[in-house]
């Protein structure tokens, strides 16, 4: 008769459970009552860690981190975009993202991709002028890309 295999490769029996039932345990343990919860946090008000921050103060520090003051950046060339390039141009284009210093910016048709072409100096000089803090070294005008061809029956 053959030996376990446990035993021919020195394997815990009480090691190898645990590793295929431990994931599991988690799903079966009864979580605590809402009571029980409040009541430990009442408990630990005050404590260490506890401390109440106004919301402002949260916002603050968010948004003092270096890697979220570009993203404000770009946020406040999408709302102030219609007050940079004026309302005409505006209705004709939007911004669409800013990727390794270069701007992109969807417009309505080719003819006034190539209008912007023309005034891309310009336009960049007035988001340097309206804000300081973003690095754009280019803007791409991207018109209405057509529908690709397809054969169709008759």
């Amino acid at each position: 008769m053959r030996k376990p295999l446990a035993e021919d490769f020195t394997v815990d029996c009480s090691a190898v459970a645990a590793q295929i039932f431990e994931p599991y345990a988690y799903q079966f343990v009864q979580s605590r009552s809402f009571d029980e919860s409040n009541q430990l946090a009442a408990e630990s008000f005050g404590q260490k860690g506890r401390d109440w921050v106004n919301f402002g103060t949260v916002l603050a520090t968010l948004t003092n981190n270096p890697s979220w003051k570009n993203h404000m950046a770009v946020a406040r060339l999408y709302d102030d975009w219609p007050s940079i390039v004026g309302d005409a141009i505006a209705q004709n284009c939007r911004v669409g993202r800013l990727k390794a210093g270069e701007l992109t910016v969807f417009v309505s048709s080719p003819a006034w991709a190539t209008q912007l072409g023309y005034m891309k100096d310009d336009i960049l000089e007035k988001i340097k002028q309206h804000i300081d803090s973003l690095e754009i070294t280019d803007i791409r005008f991207i018109g209405p890309q057509p529908e690709p061809y397809r054969r169709k029956r008759y």
